[in-house]
C-alpha cells in the first residue's frame, strides 16, 4: 500500500514538472507566423570574379545562399533556361527549385545565347496560380524586353501575390514604358496583398519609380545592392501594396554581405501574420 501511494505520489510530481512543458507549447504553438522575402539578381549564376564572360556558372552558389538565408519566398532575375552558355540541358529556375526544395515559376523575356533569359519565383509554399507577362519596349527603343514573374501562394488563410520584375537598364523612357504594363498588371490583383520584387536599374527619387511609388509602398530606400563587392547603387527593391501591410508586420529587412556568386547581393525582409 505505502508503495502505491509512492508511485502515485511521484507520477503527481512528474505531471507538475511537465506542466511548464505544455503550456510552452501551446505558446509556440500560437506564435505568428513570419516568412522570410528574398529578391536576388543571379547574374545567371555566373560569378563575375571567375569569368565575365559568362562562361562558367555556380548553381550551387546561389542555391546555398536561399538556403543559409532559409528564404520562403525567392524573387529572382536574370534566370537562364537551356542556353549554350549556361548549359543546355539546366533550367535555371527548376534546378534551384529542386537544391532549395520550392516550387518555382519561370517567366520566358528574351532569347538569349540558343535559349531563353528571364525571371523565376521559388516559393516554400505551392503556387495556387501563376501568370508570366512579357515587358516590351517602345518601337525605335534600344532596350530590351523583360518579363514579369507572379505567383499567388496561400500563407496562414491570406492569398498573397509575389511578382519579380527585371526593369530594362538602359533608359528612363523604356522603364517608364514597362511600369505603365505592370500597372495594368497590378490593377488585376489590386484587392489583394501584393509583395512586388526585383532588379529595377533605378535609384531612389527616379521619376519613373515615383510613378510606380504611387501604387506602391517601397520598403528599402537605403540598402545598397549593387555592385556586390563594395555596394553603392540601391537597384534591387521589395515593395507592398497597402493590402499587404494591412495583413503583415514588417521586420527585419537586410542585404546579405555575398560577394562570389553574382554582381548583386541578395535584399531580404522578414513579415509576420497579423
Amino acid at each position: 500500500m505505502k508503495m502505491k501511494a509512492i508511485k502515485i505520489l511521484w507520477l503527481l510530481l512528474l505531471a507538475v514538472c511537465l506542466m511548464p512543458l505544455g503550456c510552452a507549447s501551446k505558446k509556440e504553438a500560437g506564435q505568428k507566423k513570419t516568412i522570410r522575402v528574398m529578391s536576388y539578381n543571379i547574374h545567371i549564376a555566373s560569378p563575375p570574379s571567375i569569368k565575365p564572360d559568362f562562361s562558367f556558372t555556380d548553381l550551387d552558389a546561389v542555391a546555398d545562399v536561399i538556403n543559409r538565408e532559409k528564404a520562403d519566398l525567392v524573387s529572382l532575375q536574370e534566370v537562364d533556361k537551356y542556353t549554350a552558355r549556361s548549359g543546355k540541358q539546366s533550367h535555371q529556375s527548376k534546378d534551384l527549385g529542386e537544391r532549395t526544395k520550392m516550387h518555382d515559376h519561370f517567366a520566358d523575356a528574351v532569347d538569349r545565347s540558343e535559349g531563353i533569359q528571364g525571371n523565376a519565383i521559388l516559393s516554400k509554399f505551392p503556387f495556387v496560380k501563376t501568370e508570366s507577362f512579357k515587358l516590351p519596349v517602345p518601337a525605335n527603343s534600344k532596350g530590351e524586353t523583360r518579363s514579369l514573374a507572379l505567383g499567388v501562394v496561400n500563407i496562414e488563410g491570406k492569398e498573397v501575390v509575389f511578382i519579380s520584375v527585371h526593369l530594362d537598364h538602359i533608359s528612363d523612357e523604356t522603364r517608364g514604358y514597362q511600369v505603365n504594363q505592370i500597372l495594368g498588371i497590378l490593377e488585376k490583383y489590386k484587392d489583394d496583398p501584393i509583395i512586388f520584387t526585383g532588379d529595377l536599374n533605378m535609384q531612389p527619387g527616379n521619376q519613373v519609380l515615383k510613378v510606380l511609388e504611387k501604387y506602391l509602398i517601397i520598403a528599402n530606400t537605403s540598402l545598397p545592392t549593387f555592385p556586390s563587392v563594395r555596394p553603392d547603387k540601391t537597384i534591387d527593391y521589395i515593395l507592398f501594396n497597402q493590402k499587404l501591410l494591412d495583413n503583415f508586420e514588417v521586420g527585419k529587412f537586410f542585404t546579405v554581405d555575398e560577394k562570389y556568386a553574382s554582381d548583386h547581393i541578395p535584399l531580404v525582409v522578414d513579415l509576420t501574420v497579423k
